[in-house]
């Protein structure tokens, strides 16, 4: 389904060039991106890259002026101050995805805007790919957020909250799969074939838990490992060593900033 909204983006650090880039590298996305950064270069450069869909603001005001889906992607300190000296129309729709700042606090800094929903997009939206929490009430927004990846729509902000601490656990997950590569390099193999075996393999792993595991995720574990085989031998040392602890202890830090 093609949308057809301009979008546009106050502040263009790293998240919101994914999300320029995504929108713009989709063959429905039928407006164009209207940004603005202090920093020139930034500008420039998604400019060069997409040269019919970007368009380069003079000012914050200009860009609200022109689009009708704001995202404002300044820090929350930033944006905090910068919001109360531009003129929100009420025909502007807000994606809000700063991270650690609820809804009830933000709402009063787009007024008279229509609509302020949250989101937690992440930088695969560049490729178009990957999950996209969403919470509020918007239907061009959802669409224009479809356009980035698979979005999640949740009920409730603290279910946003409990899946944007997930986020923090995506290098650590870079960290496991390195430890694999390593290892199949210490035996001779080349990086190429380890990393694309590696990955693969867990891209089909997640795909086929998604679809089949229950609630009931040790049973669905128990299913998958051969008694006395290989994968039985590796969950039994990881239970052993606790090796599953430090990544819900760390969720739980992570959940912290969230107030959860």
């Amino acid at each position: 389904m093609s949308v057809n909204v301009d979008a546009g983006f106050i502040g263009t650090g790293g998240i919101a060039t994914a999300l320029a880039r995504g929108l713009c590298a989709s063959p429905e996305f039928q407006g164009v991106v209207h940004v603005f950064d202090i920093d020139a270069e930034r500008t420039r450069s998604l400019k060069e890259e997409f040269p019919t869909k970007i368009v380069v603001a003079a000012s914050n005001q200009e860009l609200l002026n022109n689009a009708e889906v704001v995202f404002p992607t300044l820090l929350p300190d930033v944006l905090e101050r910068v919001a109360p000296s531009l003129n929100f129309r009420e025909q502007n729709h807000i994606i809000h995805i700063a991270a650690g700042t609820k809804l009830l606090k933000v709402v009063p800094w787009f007024s008279p805007a229509k609509s302020v929903v949250r989101a937690v997009p992440l930088p695969f939206a560049a490729k178009r790919t990957g999950p996209v929490v969403f919470f509020g009430d918007d239907a061009l927004c959802e669409r224009l957020l479809s356009l980035l990846g698979t979005v999640v729509k949740v009920r409730t902000e603290k279910d946003l909250e409990v899946l944007a601490s997930v986020t923090g656990v995506m290098v650590p997950y870079y960290g496991l799969v390195g430890e694999i590569v390593r290892w199949c390099m210490t035996k001779g193999l080349d990086f190429k074939n380890a990393i694309d075996y590696t990955c693969y393999m867990n891209e089909a792993l997640s795909m086929l838990m998604r679809q089949e595991c229950s609630e009931d995720i040790e049973a669905f574990m128990s299913a998958a490992a051969t008694p006395g085989g290989m994968n039985e031998l590796a969950w039994n040392e990881m239970i052993a060593t606790s090796a599953y602890l430090p990544w819900r202890d760390s969720l739980e830090k992570i959940g912290r900033h969230y107030s959860l």
